[in-house]
């Protein structure tokens, strides 16, 4: 991965691999600043306070918030067009003016944003070209309402969200890599929330074992131990045996 890090001033072009190591790069430094994703006319911002995930933008508009509620059926056609209009007359957000006219509820705003917010995040993790930059400093505002999820549970969320199998296959390599939990595992996994199953996986990793002796005696589908195997590398829960 190139990159030029300057006192935790952070830029490069993204690859398949990217997102994720750097999502974990710079929650590790504990630092506040902005991460900036850019490929054409899209541009994507992830706020960072002390090494954790808290806002995110973008002026994608799939990730409006009036066509994310549209979306769900909470908004009708004619409601989201209107707010469209006022928005663009007035500068108001969209979703004051749902919340003025009745149409969304002040909680069902705030359930909204957080899940907006959260969805610009993990679709970064789908990124596999443009540019990303990452500089530190005081963030450019302070927003009332920030996620609270764990660094953790990001990376391990937007790794099970990607489809794309060679991007998977490049990460957790050949069936003959040998893979074993790592002497950070009970530090890493505190504040991670993993199923029973995904817990029973880190289980077999007490010894080292090949990723087809995993896959033999997981439960789990062989598509799901390879997201989550390269979930683990990231976190830093296991790692490749040499």
């Amino acid at each position: 991965m190139d990159q030029l890090v300057t006192q935790l001033e952070i830029e490069g072009e993204i690859s398949g691999q990217t997102i994720p190591a750097l999502i974990r790069q710079i929650s590790q430094t504990g630092e506040t600043g902005v991460f900036k994703v850019v490929n054409g006319k899209v541009e994507k911002s992830v706020y960072f306070h002390e090494g954790r995930a808290i806002f995110a933008t973008s002026n994608d508009p799939q990730d409006r918030l009036g066509e994310l509620f549209f979306r769900q059926g909470l908004v009708s056609l004619a409601n989201l067009l209107k707010a469209a209009e006022v928005s663009l007359g007035t500068k108001k957000r969209m979703g004051t003016f749902f919340v003025e006219f009745g149409i969304i509820r002040p909680e069902g705003l705030l359930e909204g944003v957080t899940e907006q917010v959260k969805g610009i995040l993990l679709s970064i993790f789908h990124w596999t070209g443009g540019m990303y930059s990452f500089k530190m400093g005081p963030l450019p505002t302070e927003e009332v309402i920030t996620l609270q999820i764990s660094t953790g549970d990001i990376i391990i969320q937007g790794i099970k969200e990607i489809q794309n199998w060679q991007r998977i296959w490049e990460a957790v390599g050949g069936l003959e890599t040998s893979y074993q939990n790592t002497d950070q595992i009970e530090k890493l996994t505190k504040g991670v929330t993993l199923s029973l199953d995904e817990w029973t996986l880190l289980s077999h990793l007490e010894r080292s074992r090949t990723l087809e002796e995993i896959c033999s005696a997981s439960p789990l589908k062989d598509f799901e131990i390879c997201r989550l195997l390269w979930a683990f590398l990231v976190l830093g829960i296991a790692s490749k045996c040499s």
